[in-house]
């Protein structure tokens, strides 16, 4: 099977290819651009670098949430128009993508995204080592939300995502249970996205199923709201 990941979900641009267990590229770079500039030429590159073809593609996947708001929509709307000829494609939770990264550590992963101050999208994952369970699905919460489930789940907890460091710091400084994932695990990467799909491969469908999940709502529809 061959896989494009992609996303553009948080601050990094980020896609690979996988093709049979290896992963053959992947291009993941910390932007201040918008990732409407820069995600397709890093594809397009790194097709060009593998030898392959948006036609090799059995599969793409892509993290659709949470996240940016303006992220989400463009990697979405990228894999729409690269699947509207037929292919395949299936939307990854942004969360357990992050806790992907580190799946490979025995314990319970916490993946953590600023969502607004002292408020951050929230989902946990244990892992055997090899494959993710999820322990809390995916959610917005406050900082002693993240407390409450810590302090009743058993065994080692790994902190990952763009606010592991600040709950760290702030909940958990003292705690050697709880530790950070390391630093090139933190932030989102395709791969993440790639590794979580080969669990949700009977998800996968058409250009027409794929949605975005905000978990809370638009600016947009906050101010309908209030008018």
């Amino acid at each position: 099977m061959t896989i494009l990941g992609i996303d553009t979900s948080g601050k990094t641009a980020s896609c690979a290819v996988y093709r049979d267990g290896i992963v053959l590229g992947q291009t993941t770079v910390y932007t201040k651009l918008t990732h409407s500039q820069v995600i397709l030429p890093f594809i397009e590159r790194l097709l060009s670098d593998t030898e392959l073809e948006i036609s090799d593609m059995d599969l793409i996947a892509v993290s659709n949430g949470p996240g940016s708001y303006t992220g989400l929509r463009i990697g979405v709307a990228l894999v729409k128009g690269l699947c509207a000829t037929g292919g395949r494609c299936v939307g990854i939770s942004t969360l357990e993508a992050l806790a992907a990264n580190s799946e490979a550590a025995k314990g319970t992963i916490f993946s953590l995204m600023k969502a607004r101050p002292e408020v951050v999208y929230f989902g946990a994952y244990s892992s055997d080592g090899e494959r993710l369970t999820t322990v809390k699905p995916d959610d917005v919460t406050d900082y002693e939300a993240v407390k409450a489930l810590a302090d009743k789940t058993p065994g080692d907890i790994i902190l990952t995502g763009d606010c592991a460091e600040d709950i760290k710091a702030k909940l958990f400084a003292d705690d050697q249970r709880i530790r950070l994932a390391p630093v090139q695990n933190r932030l989102q990467q395709a791969t993440g996205v790639i590794s979580a799909a080969l669990s949700h491969l009977d998800e996968a469908g058409s250009a027409e199923d794929l949605r975005v999940r905000y978990l809370q709502i638009t600016k947009a529809e906050k101010d309908l709201q209030e008018r």
